[in-house]
């Protein structure tokens, strides 16, 4: 299944295409149509078939773009690739570009020959995409001030790599996000976060907090800041969502006490461990009716095998025609 990395920069390169051309342009030197869109990624075939592809973009009625995130081997692509490029080869009249980017050597050397087949006899089926390898030197090439929303590509290639070299580089795109317009920077610098592993988050936690032991840079100060931000953000909600739960869980046991009805302590345990505020909410209304706390806390299962069940209606015999 896709990953978050994977699909927080489909979601960004479906939303600004444009960021496609600045990758390609910036990494080979070829420029794309301005004209290419988003358009749907699941290609279909007259037989009931289709093919879901990362991100499909069409300008105009002949141009088209393939784009295939690849953090791994897939074999399945050797068919995919030239059954997807053919579809819509013969679909437009002209042949489209399929481009394949990737953060990894191996991958893109698998990738460049994946659907390059040949028979015994010598037939011979080949595709052969664009692959852009994000390596370490091209990473940096994309920590560009010209450029600063092709950031979020150098870090996304960061994702296996946890390095000083590795944090450097997603400290200078956390920099370089600065540079963005307002509207774009939050959610260019939220992209970023997602896309790290687990590991270089808690790195990059652990240089904030011991800033004696590892020298803080102006960027690596940036991103403390922001990384702070987002926690006090993030406590605010959790403690927001943990107190709408207990004000919940204290309503319901005093009502369950104001109509007579005594929970035990492991009825009261239940209460205080559930933070579902729908479950709570559902226990309330039982509880305004209900004759004990087992029928208030019952649960929607519990509660279609108490429904009685209504009788089929006996079918009598058709009366005979005297």
């Amino acid at each position: 299944m896709p990953s978050t990395p994977h699909e927080v920069l489909i979601v960004a390169l479906r939303e600004q295409p444009g960021l496609l051309g600045a990758l390609v342009t910036k990494l080979t030197g070829v420029k794309l149509p301005r004209s290419l869109k988003p358009a749907d990624a699941t290609l279909r075939f007259v037989k009931p078939a289709e093919l879901r592809l990362d991100l499909v973009l069409q300008g105009g009625r002949r141009r088209w773009v393939l784009v295939e995130l690849q953090r791994g081997v897939d074999p399945a692509k050797r068919r995919r690739w030239p059954l997807a490029a053919s579809l819509l080869f013969s679909q437009t009249g002209a042949l489209g570009d399929v481009i394949v980017i990737t953060a990894r050597r191996a991958v893109a050397r698998w990738a460049e020959r994946v659907a390059c087949v040949r028979t015994r006899l010598g037939t011979e089926l080949q595709l052969r995409p664009v692959v852009l390898h994000l390596g370490a030197d091209e990473s940096k090439a994309l920590l560009d001030e010209r450029h600063p929303e092709l950031a979020l590509f150098a870090a996304w290639a960061m994702q296996h790599r946890h390095g000083p070299a590795a944090r450097a580089v997603v400290e200078r795109a956390f920099e370089l996000t600065e540079r963005l317009p307002r509207a774009l920077r939050r959610a260019q610098q939220r992209a970023i976060l997602s896309v790290l592993s687990e590991r270089m988050l808690e790195l990059l936690r652990e240089a904030s907090m011991n800033p004696d032991k590892i020298p803080e840079t102006p960027a690596a100060r940036k991103l403390r800041l922001f990384l702070e931000a987002q926690g006090r953000k993030k406590g605010r909600a959790e403690g927001e969502a943990k107190g709408r739960a207990e004000g919940r869980q204290d309503a319901l046991l005093t009502l369950l006490r104001a109509r007579g009805l005594s929970p035990s302590q492991n009825d009261e345990a239940r209460i205080r461990a559930c933070a579902d505020a729908a479950k709570l909410d559902r226990w309330i209304a039982q509880a305004a009716t209900a004759t004990t706390v087992r029928e208030a806390l019952r649960t929607r299962t519990q509660s279609a095998r108490a429904r009685p069940r209504t009788p089929a209606r006996s079918r009598q015999p058709p009366a005979s025609r005297s």
